[in-house]
Formats: C-alpha cells, sequence, structure tokens
C-alpha cells in the first residue's frame, strides 16, 4: 500500500509544530517529500548495482516490449519512467524466450567487437545511451537478416510525483482527495520518506518521533485489514 500523502503532511505538520519551525505551505511539503523520494530511489538503485539484489519488483518493476528488425536494432527508449535497466529477454526465430544482459555503453562496445562473446539468439544483449539529439535509446544484439524478433526490457520505473491537494478558507487549510496523488512507495518506508523530507524542511528527526511513525504506520495497516 502507498503512502498516503494525508498521513505523511500530518505528520510533517506535527513535527514541525512541535520544534516552533513556523508555517510551511503544503506546496513546500510535497517538494520535500518528492526530494526524499528521490534520495530514497537513489539508495535502492545503488544497493542493486553494488550488490545486484533488488527487494522491491513489487512495487517497481515494469516491462516494455520492442519489436526489432534489421533497421531498428537502435531504437527511442520510448519509456517516461524509467530509472535503470535490470535485464532484457528476448524470443528468436524458434519461439524460446531467453534472458540476456543488459551492459553499460563501454561493455557492449566489446561484446559487439568480439569474436569469442559475440551476442546471438543464445546470448542476447541490449546497452541504454543517449544519442547525439539527446534521446535516450536502447540498442540491441543480435538484429535480424529478415523479420523480426521480440525484446523485452526489465526496468525499475520512477515513482510518481506526490501531490497534496488542498482548499482553503479563513486561513485554514483542507485536506482534498481530489487531485492528490499518494507516495508512490509502500507504507513501511514511511518513517524513511518523513525523516528525508523533514530534513530538507530543516528539521531533525528524533527517536521518539521516530516510534511515532511506526505506530501511524500499524494504525494504518490494522486499519486497512478491518
Amino acid at each position: 500500500m502507498a503512502i498516503l500523502i494525508k498521513d505523511a503532511h500530518d505528520f510533517i505538520r506535527s513535527i514541525i509544530k512541535k520544534n516552533k519551525a513556523g508555517f510551511v505551505s503544503p506546496g513546500d511539503i510535497d517538494i520535500a517529500i518528492n526530494r526524499g523520494v528521490s534520495d530514497w530511489m537513489s539508495a535502492v538503485i545503488y544497493k542493486y548495482k553494488t550488490t545486484g539484489k533488488f527487494d522491491y519488483d513489487h512495487l517497481f518493476v515494469k516491462r516494455k516490449a520492442y519489436t526489432v528488425s534489421s533497421s531498428t536494432g537502435t531504437q527511442a527508449i520510448g519509456i517516461t519512467d524509467y530509472v535503470e535497466a535490470l535485464t532484457v529477454y528476448m524470443k528468436g526465430t524458434d519461439q524460446v524466450t531467453r534472458e540476456g544482459t543488459v551492459y553499460s555503453w563501454d561493455e557492449f562496445l566489446e561484446v559487439q567487437n568480439s569474436a569469442i562473446l559475440t551476442p546471438d539468439q543464445n546470448f542476447p544483449a541490449s546497452t541504454i545511451f543517449v544519442s547525439e539529439a539527446g534521446v535516450q535509446s536502447i540498442q540491441f544484439l543480435p538484429v535480424p537478416v529478415s523479420g523480426s524478433y521480440e525484446y523485452t526490457l526489465v526496468y525499475m520505473r520512477k515513482p510518481a510525483k506526490a501531490v497534496y491537494a488542498y482548499t482553503t478558507s479563513g486561513g485554514n487549510i483542507t485536506y482534498n482527495p481530489t487531485g492528490s496523488v499518494d507516495i508512490d512507495i509502500d507504507d513501511r518506508y514511511f518513517s524513511d520518506i518523513a525523516t528525508r523530507a523533514l530534513m530538507y524542511l530543516g528539521i531533525s528527526i528524533k527517536d521518539g518521533d521516530v516510534a511515532s511513525t511506526e505506530a501511524m504506520k500499524d494504525n494504518n495497516q490494522r486499519s486497512d485489514e478491518r
């Protein structure tokens, strides 16, 4: 379940009030939350790159299919929420789907020019790069002499941008679920996102405050299970 944007704002405002930090607009809180989400995603990507382990597949993994011919071995990636490639699959002329490798650009060039490791239907390869025109692109090997191959890129997606929609009356701010977008991360990471957001707002969170975020998560979960 996503982190409810209302819960995040209520908690952050309570910490701001507790620290007597004055008024912070909902828009500024949104900015801090989304920056915190960005930092959290950077940590997830770093862990994946250093350990090869990705523990968030139910949250962030998506697939994109490509039809590749002799003239379309390189094409625009065509994904607006792309963050990091995880793997690639190819279905060749024998209709068997095999997993390949997503290489860095330098590694891809070495493999492409190798007489020993040249990609084929048993060992497909791809790489993602930015073209001279500034277009994020993907290149596949092998490509068919005629007909087409079906490739599937498995990638880590970007979380949706969180938005706290509200109305004002007499100086009071009232949450409006219409137009709001919850934080696109599972609520078990509530305390991590809240801590990062508060850091950007110039407030250090204390251990007792972290405990209260865990209590808020537990209450939300119990409510969902009823």
